[in-house]
């Protein structure tokens, strides 16, 4: 059965109204939607954002080269960087960083926020006791802190800056001229937005580069991102037309499956997810090969995704914190299938599976944490906050308008009494459920002719390597 080539103007249909939707908002979207062999459709085209986490896929292009000129991937980290000897992450390699395999924890709001941190600020970081939450190479778990150790390696391997190697190494040669990691080469940089809970924008603070940038600094366009898309599946055009060390062989390499993640599935697709190096590789039934990496920052969100036996390439950016451009950029590519098939008002319902994991046992100092921070929900209290939060949590909502926020759950689910340790289920070492108790959430019922309604709520928390709180959220 041949693929389906999605309708391209349904796809601008859906990019346009995700546009017109954000500046409702305040925000401001920048799209791409590219065939190779003809003229793109873009807009804000040359206008550069942050493009957040899919600058992995440049870092693992460095990390390709370095490979190429003798990097042993499978090497211990210690090895390269001896500073690592004795920590918890001394053992873990270069190809588990690349796929997300060490075993630490997803931790982006707290990288995130430390961009700027130094080389040495990052090794004492580690030496204080980072905790993983299951062996390496048992599952996948996103983390920054890997690809953050990448740039480390490609600094102790050149002995130039990560930025340097990776600007004049495969930014140069791809002639990605709008695209680099300092906000000051970018003063019509698009200004990042942060939406409080009452809908108000305020600007995004800007990070500086540092030992972080590889995990996220990078500044570019829509159209340089075109052409980055666009080497990437001209290097799958001819496998055996480079050498293994010439970069197009690299970008080959990276778009190859390494680690599953999950499979999608809904009434008329069932679509493989995959990581692959600095990149997530797909199958989808409906298109074939699919590749992508989506972002987001404080002020940003992005995505991009490229469609190697259909010559199309799309990419999104927009400008609030975590915008949501993968879904943005699915619904388009959604529309576009469902157009392609004479059936446009079709929508996709999707269920996924993901890969089952082993975790480490969880240490009882890592529940009384979960505990304590569900608890300020009830009853904030300030040096608690001071205790417990890592430092994004201040960055991320201003601890007025956090307490607004909890304020607002207390009244909404009626609490009044603390939740205790039975109350508190880990799912990992460094992420616990609160689930507030039926009664709290209008399980009784009302009257003799009103059945009782089976609501819940949970509070959910996560906490970074160091076991400091990075995330308090409700869902209900």
């Amino acid at each position: 059965m041949p693929f389906t080539h999605p309708d391209v103007q349904a796809i601008v249909g859906r990019l346009e109204a995700a546009a017109d939707a954000l500046a409702e908002q305040g925000g401001t979207l920048a799209w791409g939607v590219f065939r190779r062999g003809e003229t793109g459709i873009a807009a804000k085209g040359d206008v550069p954002y942050r493009i957040a986490s899919m600058t992995k896929s440049f870092t693992a292009a460095a990390t390709g080269l370095l490979a190429a000129d003798g990097l042993d991937l499978d090497s211990p980290l210690d090895r390269i960087i001896p500073e690592l000897a004795g920590t918890s992450i001394a053992d873990r390699t270069c190809r588990q960083a690349l796929t997300m395999g060490t075993g630490f924890t997803k931790d982006d709001p707290w990288a995130d926020r430390v961009e700027a941190m130094t080389r040495t600020e990052l090794i004492d970081y580690i030496k204080r006791g980072a905790i993983p939450i299951a062996p390496a190479d048992t599952g996948y778990e996103y983390s920054n802190l890997g690809y953050a150790l990448l740039g480390l390696v490609t600094e102790s391997v050149t002995g130039k800056s990560f930025i340097e190697f990776v600007t004049a190494e495969v930014l140069h040669p791809f002639g990605l001229s709008r695209t680099g990691f300092d906000v000051a080469d970018f003063p019509d940089l698009m200004s990042g937005i942060r939406i409080d809970r009452s809908g108000e924008g305020h600007p995004a603070e800007l990070t500086g580069p540092g030992v972080f940038s590889p995990i996220g600094g990078v500044i570019s366009t829509v159209n340089d991102i075109g052409t980055w898309m666009n080497a990437h599946m001209d290097a799958l055009d001819d496998l055996d037309g480079y050498a293994p060390g010439a970069l197009p062989r690299i970008l080959t390499d990276n778009q190859q499956s390494h680690r599953l993640v999950e499979v999608q599935r809904s009434e008329h697709h069932t679509e493989s997810v995959n990581y692959g190096f600095g990149l997530q590789p797909r199958l989808d039934s409906r298109f074939g090969r699919v590749i992508c990496h989506s972002g987001g920052y404080p002020g940003y969100g992005s995505h991009m995704r490229w469609f190697p036996d259909l010559g199309l390439s799309i990419v999104v950016f927009g400008n609030t914190t975590y915008y949501p451009a993968e879904s943005t950029v699915r619904d388009a590519i959604d529309a576009g299938w469902a157009a392609a098939t004479g059936d446009p008002g079709l929508r996709l319902t999707r269920t996924s599976t993901s890969v089952p994991a082993p975790h480490h046992p969880v240490a009882p100092e890592q529940s009384a944490t979960v505990l304590r921070a569900a608890n300020l929900v009830i009853d904030f209290d300030e040096s608690v906050a001071d205790e417990l939060f890592t430092i994004n949590m201040d960055l991320d909502e201003p601890r007025a308008e956090r307490r607004e926020r909890f304020d607002a759950w207390r009244d909404e689910l009626q609490l009044t009494q603390p939740f205790t340790p039975d109350d508190v289920t880990m799912t990992t070492p460094l992420k616990g459920t609160v689930t507030v108790p039926d009664s709290r959430t209008g399980g009784e019922s009302d009257s003799a002719n009103t059945p009782a309604t089976n609501t819940t709520a949970t509070i959910t928390v996560s906490l970074d390597h160091l076991g400091e709180v990075q995330t308090i959220s409700l869902s209900s």
